[in-house]
């Protein structure tokens, strides 16, 4: 497919650059966006290439992970990397299902590694987006509540952006959100009033959030 180009990635495990499909930039087109931040592409979807495997080793990982300690690699040597699966489709075109599949298993990987909360619940609200593409509304929302849960977590642990990876109003917007996307209005309301009432999230956070509130009361 011309829209797609072979990226030269290093592994966070065995440090080897392998290659993987990702959308030229020239040919990302929005179509749309919907109210939590998901954007529907026209053509290629960007989402399905975010996953990668590693070509040497096996190893399913996305470009957010950060560095393997070595009690980690360790781990990965004598109990994982052995069991994981080899996945040709990881380095050619993808299905939405397929990327499903890649995405499950880079969700693991960084479990066992521990990646930051912030980075598994990223991987969790992807989840939740393709299934909502695939008209899966229940899977949808369990990879919702998921994140919610990974959220949640974090912010109850909150630090610094450095120890988070994520600031905080951003944090309590993606946490309303995500409770809008359940369905759940009292929630995702407790959640934006804590946004609202703030003292250090920023204007534009705090716009999004009332635009994002006012489209949950019209769904009613």
């Amino acid at each position: 497919m011309p829209d797609l180009y072979l990226k030269k990635c290093t592994c966070p495990y065995c440090l080897k650059t392998t290659e993987t499909k990702r959308v030229l930039s020239r040919h990302i087109r929005v179509a749309s966006t919907d109210f939590d931040g998901f954007i529907r592409h026209q053509g290629v979807n960007v989402y399905l290439y975010e996953p990668v495997q590693c070509s040497h080793c096996r190893f399913f990982f996305h470009e957010s992970f950060g560095k393997l300690s070595p009690d980690v690699r360790a781990t990965l040597h004598d109990h994982i990397l052995s069991t994981l699966p080899v996945l040709p489709f990881a380095s050619l075109e993808r299905t939405i299902e397929q990327a499903i599949q890649l995405y499950k298993l880079c969700l693991y990987t960084a479990q066992v590694t521990e990646q930051k909360p912030a980075i598994q619940a990223m991987l969790g609200v992807r989840l939740s987006w393709l299934h909502r593409l695939t008209g899966q509304s229940a899977e949808e929302q369990l990879w919702a509540s998921r994140a919610i849960e990974k959220y949640v977590s974090l912010y109850d642990n909150y630090t610094s952006v450095k120890e988070s990876g994520l600031p905080e109003d951003v944090l309590l917007l993606r946490i309303a959100d995500l409770h809008a996307v359940m369905k759940e209005k009292e929630q995702s309301r407790l959640w934006y009033s804590r946004l609202f009432q703030s003292k250090t999230a920023t204007d534009k956070i705090k716009k999004e959030a009332r635009t994002h509130w006012e489209w949950v009361q019209e769904q009613e």
